[in-house]
């Protein structure tokens, strides 16, 4: 097993950390959520949490069989989760909600996204 293998891994388990976090986060949100801005921050809480949760465990196989990283929907939903949780903190931003639990979570995306893109080209070769 590579090293981008083992951090690809090790990025797996902080994705479904954070889908967790975010699960918990978007309960306090829908809780709050009075108003249509409320309702728009806690829905990109649970689509950044539901992709937290998909990749996770994606990510998990794909690092102990780097092959099944080529797929055109494994590819897809890493870019999606990523685009989706860049737009969710610039949402927050805008809004004016709590941005910090956002910005992690989009941080461990790309980091995410970094090691799964590593491992891809690792499979190719």
């Amino acid at each position: 097993m590579s090293s981008n293998q083992k951090m690809l891994k090790i990025m797996s388990f902080i994705a479904v950390i954070a889908a967790i976090a975010m699960a918990a986060w978007t309960g306090m949100s829908l809780m709050f959520a009075n108003t249509s801005p409320g309702l728009l921050l806690a829905i990109c809480s649970l689509v950044a949490a539901l992709f937290d949760l998909l990749l996770g465990g994606m990510g998990i196989g794909v690092a102990n069989k780097p092959v099944r990283g080529l797929g055109v929907y494994y590819i897809g939903f890493t870019w999606l989760a990523v685009v989706l949780n860049v737009v969710a903190v610039v949402i927050y931003v805008f809004i004016g909600g709590f941005v910090v639990p956002s910005i992690v979570n989009a941080v461990i995306m790309i980091a995410y996204l970094y090691y799964s893109r590593a491992v891809r080209f690792e499979a190719l070769r």
